[in-house]
């Protein structure tokens, strides 16, 4: 862990630096032998996590990796204030748990979470591929064809229960009908027993940048399945005006 630990000293010391630091600066305040410091450097750059403003290296400063993984942070936590009443009176009227959902790569994380009484628990950081869950079908549904065929080119679709989907062709038909619905649904892929669905928050430049989800027991949802659906989209909606408002 001693590397992880030097990682994150050397990132916190550039971030509180009010000027950009040389390797011998950054030797001196971190501890890090300069070996040690070099090679580290060199990752951290080519990870655009950081960036020398000089043509043979150094002094450096924080990379646009590192400003855009900040400010993907700081859109979460907004997102998240927008969505957050919105999802407690949703899980209150359905009277099941609701999960708020963004993209990360090729799964989708759960950023925030209500639990309804005697409800699914929603842990916030659960990550779920994009084809095993409802909130990941509605991302891919939203790509553009290139970027759609890129990921099923790259996809392995690795079953993570019974019911989860096993084919390419099968995927691209459940797309076809979330576009349609305009919602997406989960049959017990993800987690048995249940289904999760969910509805897609676009920002004000309608561009999808969250879901919001439920978690449905399997032996109650198709009796309520519009019901539900209605409500869903209706505080999907609430949350993308929250979002266009606050602009």
């Amino acid at each position: 862990m001693k590397s992880a630990a030097r990682t994150l000293d050397l990132l916190e010391t550039l971030a509180k630096a009010h000027q950009p630091l040389s390797h011998s600066d950054l030797a001196l305040r971190t501890g890090i032998p300069k070996s040690s410091l070099t090679e580290l450097l060199r990752t951290l750059e080519a990870r655009h996590y950081i960036e020398p403003l000089g043509p043979h290296g150094g002094p450096f400063r924080l990379g646009r990796a590192a400003r855009d993984l900040v400010a993907h942070g700081l859109d979460v936590q907004h997102i998240v204030a927008c969505a957050s009443p919105v999802m407690e009176t949703l899980s209150a009227q359905a009277g099941y748990s609701s999960g708020l959902y963004v993209i990360l790569g090729d799964v989708a994380e759960r950023v925030h979470g209500v639990t309804a009484p005697q409800g699914l628990t929603m842990h916030e950081g659960v990550r779920a591929p994009l084809y095993a869950c409802s909130m990941g079908k509605l991302h891919l549904a939203h790509l553009d064809a290139e970027a759609l065929e890129a990921y099923l080119t790259r996809v392995e679709l690795r079953p993570i229960t019974p019911r989860s989907v096993r084919s390419v062709g099968e995927l691209q038909r459940q797309l076809r009908q979330v576009r349609t619905e305009g919602v997406a649904f989960s049959q017990e892929e993800f987690t048995k027993g249940v289904v999760g669905f969910s509805a897609p928050i676009f920002n004000v430049h309608c561009r999808m940048v969250a879901s919001i989800g439920l978690a449905v027991p399997t032996s109650g949802f198709e009796a309520r399945k519009q019901t539900l659906t209605d409500m869903i989209k209706a505080s999907a909606k609430a949350v993308s005006a929250r979002l266009a408002a606050s602009h």
